[in-house]
C-alpha cells in the first residue's frame, strides 16, 4: 500500500492543544497504489490514524470558520452605520413629532414650549421639515444598502440561486445600489418560492418603505396650513386720549346713516345675556361691559391675543317692560309719504307696579321722567313684498349730556329712573295706505294685551302694533383692563365686513359676535375677549357732581358717551329712530339698512327688545370710537400678546404616514440583521475580494476560464437550457465556494 501524504499549515492557535485546530486550507492528495510488503498491518494502521486525524482537522476547520464569520461578518463600519442610522432616524422622527404635536392643548401654542413657538414664528417649519426628510432618506438609504447585502448573503447561503446569477448575488454582498436591484434580480427566483421566504418579504417591505421616504418631504408638507401662533409678550403704546391742544367735535357727523365698515372684536364681561322676561314681563340684560380694543388698524386688532393696559369700556344695561299708556294714533304725510304717529301719556308708576318693580325715583336733581310722548310710526311701502313689519324706537325725552359733562348713569344704578334714557320700541304691520286712511279718522287707543315685555294693539282688523317701554343706562369709562382671547379658531380671522352698497345683508356673523342668542354665548365661539381684570378710573365724575373737573381720561371718553346718549338722538325730545327697510316716515334720524337688518333679525329670532337695543348701540359706539381713535394723540403703554399667521401642522395624516414608513423600515432592518446573524456563516459584508474569491469553484470554472470578455447576457444564454441552482457552501475540502445544489443533495 502506498504512502498517504497529508499537508497542514497550522496557525499559532493550532499549537494550543485545548483549542480547535483551525486551518486556512486543507489539501488532501490522492492515494497512490503501492506494492504490499511484510509491514502491511503496520502501514494500514498508520493510514487509518492519518485519515482520522485529517477528518478531525477538517471538522475543526469548519467550526473555526463559522465562529470567525459571526465575529467578523458585519464589520465595525457596517455595525456603526446600522446603530447610528437607527438612532438618527428615531431622533429625527421624534423631532418631527414634536413639531407636529408641540402646540399643546391650547390653540395658537400659548402653552407650547419656547422652542416650538420660535420655530413656528420664525417660519422655519418648512425648512426643518425638508431637512429632516433629507436626513431620514439618507439614514434609511444607508440601512437599506446594508440590508441588501445581508439578504444577498442569505439568498446564497440559505436558498439556491441560478448559476447564471451567482456572480451578481455574490458581488451585491460587497457593492450595491439598494434593495431594488436585488428584488429585480430575485424575480427570476419567484417560481422557486423565493417570495415566500422571510428575508425576501422583509426586503420588499424595506424597499417600499425606503421608496416612500423619498417623498416624505412632500407628504409632510401636505399637513401644513396657515394658522395663528402666539408671540411672546411685548409692549405697545396705543393712542388713548386727546391731548390738551386737540379739540374734537363729533356733533356734525351722522353715524346712524353710515354703514359700519367692519365689526371689531371687544372684551366682555359678564358672559351671557339674562334678558328672558319674568312672569310680569320684565326683561333685563344686566350690566354688560364691553372694552373696546384701542387699535385703529384692523390687522392689529385681529392679531391681538392678550391686552393688559388702559382701554375705553362701554357699559350698558337695558330693561324692557310692557307699558301702561293712553293716547291716539294719527296718520301723517310728508312729501306724499304716509306714516303714523302716536301721542299720549305713559304712566310710569303703574308700569313699574305691573312689572313688579318696587317704588322708584322719577326725578333727580337734573330732570324728571316726562310722561308725555309723541313718536313716529314707520309705514310699510305699498310695493314691499318681503317686509311685513316696520320697526322704530322713540326717545320721549333725552338726557342733555354734552362733551366734557359728568356721566349720568352709574353701574350700580337701576336701569329704570331719571339717570337712564326711556325708549319706546315699536313694531307695526300697517302699510302706507292704512296710515293714509288714518289721516281722516284717527285711531283711538284700543284695548291691548300684554305678552312678555310687549303690549299688542289691534289698530285695524287683523293688523297689529306692538310696543315695549325700555330704559337704557349707559356710560363710557377709562379702565385698567386685562383682556384674554378665548378664540378657539386656529386662524387669524379678518373682521366681519359688509357690502357698503347692498340694501340687505346677512347679519348672522354680527349676531354671533354680539352673542344675541342664548345658544351662542361662549367667548371662544364668538371670537371675543374675556375681561379677566377691570379697574375703573377712581376719579371718574358722575352727576350731580358738576364742580369737579374731569380728568384727561374722562374728557376723552365723554366724547363717545355724549354722542350715544344725546347727539345720536339729534339732541331733541321725542326723537324717533327709523330702523326699517322699505319703510316711510318723517324721522328725527334715519338709519343705515344694516342697523335695520340687525335690529329686525334680533327681534324676530328672540323677541328681546332689550338685546336688540344694546346690540345696535354697541355697533354704533364702535363706529364712533374708532373714528375718534384715529385722531387721538396721547399714548399709554400696555403689555400685549399678539399672534402671527404662519405655516403650522394642521393635519396629522402626513406625519402618521411617515411614522409608519420609518417604523416599517426599522423593523425590517433589524429583522434582516437578526436573520443574517442567525444564518449567515460565510459572508464578510463589504469585502470585495472576499466575495469574488468565493465565486471560484469547480462549478464556475467553465465561466471564469472564458475569454475574459464574456457578458452577463452571454452567460445566461449559454446556460439557458442547463442553468442549475447553486449555493454558497463549505466544500469537503474546507473551502467556501459556489457548489451545485444536486451535489449537496
Amino acid at each position: 500500500m502506498s504512502n498517504m501524504e497529508i499537508r497542514e499549515e497550522q496557525s499559532v492557535e493550532d499549537r494550543n492543544p485545548h483549542k480547535p485546530h483551525c486551518h486556512n486550507e486543507t489539501d488532501l492528495t490522492p492515494l497512490k497504489p503501492a506494492s504490499l510488503d511484510n509491514g502491511l498491518p503496520s502501514r494500514l494502521s498508520e493510514v487509518r490514524v492519518s485519515i482520522l486525524e485529517t477528518s478531525t482537522t477538517v471538522s475543526e476547520d469548519i467550526q473555526c470558520a463559522q465562529k470567525k464569520s459571526i465575529r467578523r461578518s458585519i464589520g465595525l463600519t457596517a455595525w456603526l452605520t446600522l446603530v447610528g442610522s437607527t438612532v438618527i432616524t428615531l431622533l429625527v422622527l421624534g423631532f418631527l413629532i414634536f413639531l407636529w404635536f408641540g402646540e399643546g392643548p391650547v390653540t395658537g401654542g400659548e402653552q407650547a414650549s419656547r422652542v416650538w413657538r420660535n420655530i413656528m414664528l420664525g417660519e422655519w417649519l418648512p425648512q426643518f421639515t425638508t431637512l429632516s426628510s433629507l436626513v431620514l432618506r439618507l439614514a434609511i438609504g444607508a440601512q437599506a444598502s446594508l440590508c441588501t447585502s445581508m439578504c444577498a448573503a442569505l439568498f446564497l447561503e440559505r436558498r439556491k440561486v441560478l448559476k447564471s446569477q451567482a456572480a451578481q448575488y455574490s458581488i451585491i454582498r460587497a457593492l450595491n445600489n439598494g434593495p431594488f436591484s436585488l428584488i429585480k434580480l430575485s424575480l427570476f427566483q419567484i417560481p422557486n418560492s423565493f417570495s415566500l421566504h422571510p428575508e425576501f418579504v422583509l426586503l420588499v417591505c424595506l424597499c417600499l418603505a425606503a421608496l416612500g421616504t423619498q417623498f416624505s418631504s412632500t407628504i409632510l408638507l401636505s399637513d401644513l396650513d396657515t394658522a395663528s401662533v402666539v408671540q411672546s409678550p411685548s409692549t405697545a403704546s396705543p393712542n388713548l386720549y386727546a391731548g390738551p391742544s386737540l379739540d374734537i367735535d363729533m356733533s356734525a357727523t351722522d353715524y346712524w346713516s353710515e354703514r359700519p365698515p367692519s365689526f371689531p372684536s371687544f372684551g366682555e364681561t359678564p358672559a351671557g345675556y339674562f334678558a328672558q322676561p319674568n312672569r310680569r314681563g320684565l326683561s333685563d340684560t344686566g350690566v354688560k361691559r364691553r372694552a373696546l380694543l384701542p387699535f385703529y388698524q384692523p390687522d392689529d386688532r385681529t392679531a391681538l391675543r392678550s391686552y393688559d393696559g388702559e382701554a375705553a369700556v362701554l357699559s350698558s344695561r337695558v330693561s324692557c317692560m310692557p307699558p301702561t299708556i293712553s293716547g291716539e294714533f294719527l296718520g301723517a304725510n310728508y312729501s306724499d309719504q304716509y306714516y303714523g304717529t302716536v301721542a299720549g301719556q305713559i304712566s310710569y308708576e303703574e308700569t313699574f307696579a305691573n312689572a313688579g318693580i318696587p317704588s322708584t325715583r322719577l326725578c333727580n336733581s337734573e330732570r324728571c321722567l316726562s310722561p308725555g310722548f309723541n313718536c313716529t310710526i314707520m309705514s310699510i311701502s305699498a310695493d314691499s313684498t318681503h317686509v311685513t313689519t316696520s320697526y322704530s324706537f322713540c326717545f320721549p325725552q333725552v338726557i342733555q349730556e354734552l362733551q366734557y359733562d359728568p356721566s349720568a348713569w352709574k353701574l350700580d344704578d337701576d336701569p329704570w329712573g331719571p339717570e337712564s334714557s326711556p325708549i319706546l320700541v315699536m313694531s307695526s304691520e300697517l302699510y302706507l295706505t292704512d296710515w293714509q286712511q288714518a289721516m281722516e279718522i284717527p285711531i283711538v287707543m284700543p284695548n291691548y294685551t300684554s305678552e312678555e315685555e310687549w303690549i299688542s294693539l289691534e289698530l285695524l282688523p287683523g293688523k297689529f302694533m306692538n310696543m315695549s317701554l325700555c330704559f337704557m343706562g349707559l356710560n363710557v369709562m377709562s379702565s385698567d383692563v386685562r383682556l384674554q382671547s378665548a378664540d378657539k379658531r386656529s386662524i387669524i380671522n379678518t373682521e366681519v365686513t359688509t357690502n357698503r352698497s347692498a340694501q340687505s345683508i346677512n347679519t348672522t356673523d354680527v349676531q354671533i359676535l354680539l352673542g344675541t342668542e342664548q345658544a351662542t354665548q361662549d367667548f371662544g365661539e364668538r371670537g371675543v375677549f374675556n375681561i379677566e381684570k377691570i379697574v375703573d378710573d377712581p376719579d371718574h365724575v358722575f352727576f350731580p357732581d358738576r364742580n369737579r373737573s374731569l380728568s384727561q381720561m374722562q374728557n376723552t371718553t365723554s366724547i363717545l358717551e355724549a354722542y350715544l346718549i344725546y347727539t345720536a338722538q339729534q339732541m331733541t325730545g321725542n326723537a324717533s329712530i327709523g330702523i326699517c327697510i322699505r319703510c316711510s316716515g318723517y324721522l328725527t334720524q334715519a338709519t343705515n339698512p344694516l342697523y335695520a337688518n340687525l335690529f329686525a333679525s334680533i327681534i324676530q329670532s328672540s323677541n328681546r327688545a332689550a338685546v336688540a337695543l344694546q346690540s345696535v348701540y354697541t355697533i354704533l359706539g364702535q363706529v364712533v370710537y374708532y373714528d375718534i381713535l384715529e385722531i387721538l394723540d396721547d399714548p399709554r403703554e400696555a403689555v400685549v400678546i399678539k399672534s402671527q399667521s404662519v405655516q403650522v401642522p394642521r393635519r396629522s395624516r402626513g406625519i402618521v404616514a411617515v411614522t409608519a414608513l420609518v417604523l416599517v423600515s426599522l423593523l425590517s432592518v433589524w429583522a434582516i440583521t437578526g436573520l443574517f446573524f442567525r444564518y449567515s456563516r460565510h459572508t464578510l459584508l463589504g469585502e470585495t475580494w472576499h466575495t469574488v474569491s468565493q465565486l471560484v469553484s469547480h462549478d464556475t470554472e467553465d465561466i471564469l476560464n472564458g475569454s475574459g470578455t464574456v457578458r452577463d447576457k452571454d452567460v445566461r444564454l449559454s446556460l439557458k437550457n442547463n442553468d442549475p441552482h447553486v449555493r454558497l457552501e463549505q466544500s469537503r475540502a474546507g473551502r467556501v465556494e459556489i457548489v451545485r445544489c444536486n451535489k449537496l443533495e
